[in-house]
């Protein structure tokens, strides 16, 4: 059985990480630590083998390093919240959006135009599912089934930050749709 060493808690309490979300997977295989991990909704686990970046061992439910790169903290926080999934349609470039928020995206399409998120000023919300669940999942599953049509758009934001969009998908909008349809209409 792992402990947590003293950097690891540090490291936990500064990104508001809950110890009941994490499980020790000492001594399991992959296919067990997710099954458990899946059974018990834990997010984080410890007590595998080392990252080879830097030797840590506090891990995604997919294995990816949290301390080495925290955006995977969020990634797993989100999905399996509940949330909207959106798709977002630009009628000039052809570009379809999908998206994810915790709040009701009427509004989103505005907040995507004010923006010009990816460089595009006439986003328009398509289709909208609200899910009491794995709406992040579900999210990234309408993406891994677009994956052949991404087109990542890096942009600057009014911040002067640059961001690239691996959200935004150059294929019909029917297509897109359809998609999105085959992955939302089973799960809500």
């Amino acid at each position: 059985m792992a402990q947590l060493t003293s950097e690891q808690l540090a490291f936990l309490k500064s990104q508001k990480i809950s110890l009941s979300l994490l499980f020790d997977a000492t001594g399991l295989s992959q296919s067990q630590r997710e099954a458990v991990m899946r059974q018990m909704d834990k997010k984080f686990y410890y007590g595998g083998a080392a990252c080879q970046k830097a030797g840590h061992t506090l891990r995604t439910k997919a294995g990816h390093c949290i301390q080495c790169d925290t955006s995977k903290i969020a990634y797993q926080l989100r999905s399996s919240d509940p949330g909207y999934v959106y798709l977002a349609h630009s009628k000039t470039t052809g570009y379809v959006k999908v998206g994810f928020s915790k709040e009701h995206p009427q509004d989103r399409s505005l907040t995507l135009r004010n923006e010009a998120y990816g460089n595009i000023k006439d986003w328009d919300i398509k289709k909208i599912v609200r899910l009491e669940r794995n709406a992040g999942r579900h999210e990234f599953a309408v993406h891994e089934l677009l994956e052949s049509y991404r087109a990542p758009v890096v942009y600057e934001k009014t911040s002067g930050n640059f961001v690239e969009c691996r959200e935004i998908f150059k294929c019909d909008l029917a297509a897109a749709l359809a998609t999105f349809s085959s992955v939302l209409d089973r799960a809500s």
